[in-house]
Parts: C-alpha cells; structure tokens; sequence
C-alpha cells in the first residue's frame, strides 16, 4: 500500500507552507470516501474461468478458501497500481530541507515471472498525474511526468536459502543485490509469486461473516514485520481476471517497519484502512486485488542520504493479473 516517495518528491514537491498543506490533507480526507464507495462498489465481476471454477470448493454452507492445492512452479503475475494521494511531505538532505504538498495520482505496471529458483523482474510504467486545475475546460489534458523509464527484466537467482541478482556486474545491480536479498521473500509474498504462509482454515465462509486478522494471523494480509488490527466481512463471490475470489470489506490499522521494494527503498509506514475492498484467492492463499482508502504516513531514506517523510490520504487500487504458465 505504499508509494514509491523518494522517486515522487523529487518529482512533484511544491513547496508551500504546512498550514497550508495540513488544509489540502483534511479537504482530501473528507472526500476520498465518497471515492472510493463510487469505484469499489458491488458488481458481478468478471466471469470465472471455467477450469478454475471447478476447483472452487462452495457448497450451500459456503466456501473454503483452498491452501491444499500444489502451488505452480512457473507463473507471471502483472500488477497495475493506481494512488491518487493528497497531503504534506517532508524531505531532508544535507543541502537542507523542504516541506510541501503532493496531490495526484501515482500509477506504475510491473511485470513479474517465476520458474522454481528463478524470477524476472520488470518496470512497465511509473508516471505522476498532477491534478487540473479548478476551471479547466474538457480540452485541457492533465500533466503526466514519468518517474522511471520502463526497465529491461533484472533476473533473480535463489542460491540455496539466498535471493541474488543474476547479474552483479553494475554497480545498481550489486548495491540492490545488498539492499533486497535479505528481504527477497517478502516480495515473493507481497507480488503473489508464493503462497502466504498463513492462510484460512478449514471452515467454509458464507456471505455476511467476518474474522479479526491480528497478531499472529496478520500475515495472511499484510507482508513484513507489521502489527495492527483489520476486520474482515465476506461481501460476495467474485472473479479477478477470471480467477475466482472471496470479495471481503475491510478496515482497521497496521504499521510496518523497513518494508521492501524492487527499487532497493526500505520503507516504514502506519496505516489506518478507513474502508476498503480484498479479493482473496478461492484455491491459493493471494490476494489479487485490494480498492482501499487510508490515511498513513510514511517515512524512508536516512542515514546520511536523502530521507523522506510523507502524511496524507489516498484512495488506492491495486489488481494483480496471476497466471501459471
């Protein structure tokens, strides 16, 4: 559920005063519901493919979330995540500091491939929206700034218990090489390229229950050295690129501390779902799709570099489209 900060500040941060900036965060609180209740409303979904519908396990008493299927060896997973944020952020280098807003829309597509002790990494798309302003007309376009260019496939390796890059040969690959590796399994989780460790029992779910994730059990929603407390309800029944789902509300809070991504950042951050939408796997332990409004804030970098610290409201989609190969 985070954004890529370092890369957005540098970009987009307007610096502005923080009275000014904790207005722009409260407007966007007060809306971001109504958001989000219009773009995760109930539907049908998509339609389930057949093949996989046949292994749903749903009976009149309801459905078990299936863990006991063998896990595909060799799968690709392309992940499309939108975040239209709005709040203050805070940078600080040794050339000083700055204090600002951001509000627009972070988009970024990535692509990733699995085969046993091998996994293939790609940037598709990270972009910046800035928001139009008040009064624009129907032919005025939105400004789009592009965060990183679209990389070629960074190839990973498992030697033995470790995760390493293929290719150590540049500098960029050794340093993430340093950064991920340690880290490397809580990627596989978070992009849905391994099973989560803990996952629903053996009771069937029917619409309209509920369970509290906390604890011990907060792994099976969020990846990481995380703690906090979300509730679960079964809404409906529904198919994620025709892979068939368990649609449940969400809401609650967890924090997190030094959560990875494929960019080398180490990322600390408190979450507070005000509401939200998971789509959880019927035959593997994934989540394929979350629509969520939060209010969080974010702190990465330090230690001499550049550190970046962010506080705000966003409404965010991520949709994972998972597939065996």
């Amino acid at each position: 559920m985070k954004l890529r900060y370092s890369l957005i500040a540098l970009v987009c941060l307007a610096t502005i005063s923080c009275d000014k900036a904790k207005e722009l965060s409260n407007q966007a609180r007060s809306t971001v519901k109504e958001k989000l209740a219009k773009k995760a409303s109930p539907s049908s979904g998509d339609r389930a493919d057949p093949e996989l519908q046949k292994l749903v396990d749903q009976t009149s008493e309801g459905a078990i979330f299936r863990k006991d299927l063998p896990f595909p060896n060799k799968l690709e997973v392309k992940t499309t995540r939108n975040e239209e944020f709005s709040g203050r952020m805070f940078q600080k280098s040794e050339l000083g500091s700055q204090v600002g807003t951001l509000k627009g829309t972070f988009t970024e597509v990535t692509k990733l491939q699995r085969s046993g002790d091998e996994v293939s990494y790609s940037l598709i798309q990270s972009t910046f929206t800035e928001p139009l302003a008040a009064g624009a007309d129907d032919s005025t376009k939105p400004v789009v700034k592009e965060l990183a260019p679209a990389s070629k496939p960074i190839d990973f390796v498992r030697i033995g218990s470790a995760w390493k890059p293929a290719n150590k040969s540049d500098f960029r690959t050794a340093s993430l090489s340093q950064t991920i590796s340690p880290v490397f399994d809580q990627l596989l989780l978070e992009n849905a390229l391994a099973p989560r460790v803990l996952w629903f029992g053996k009771k069937r779910f029917k619409i309209g229950d509920q369970l509290l994730v906390s604890g011990k059990t907060l792994p099976m929603l969020v990846t990481g050295n995380a703690e906090g407390d979300l509730k679960l309800t079964l809404d409906a029944f529904e198919s994620v690129k025709g892979h068939p789902c368990g649609l449940f509300s969400v809401s609650g809070t967890f924090k997190r501390n030094q959560f990875p991504d494929f960019d080398g950042s180490l990322t600390n951050e408190e979450v507070t779902i005000e509401s939200g939408k998971f789509w959880l796997s019927l035959l593997y332990p994934l989540i394929l799709k979350e629509e969520v409004s939060i209010i969080q804030t974010i702190h990465n970098g330090g230690q001499g570099g550049l550190a970046t610290r962010g506080q705000g409201s966003s409404t965010t989609s991520v949709e994972r489209e998972w597939k065996k190969l």
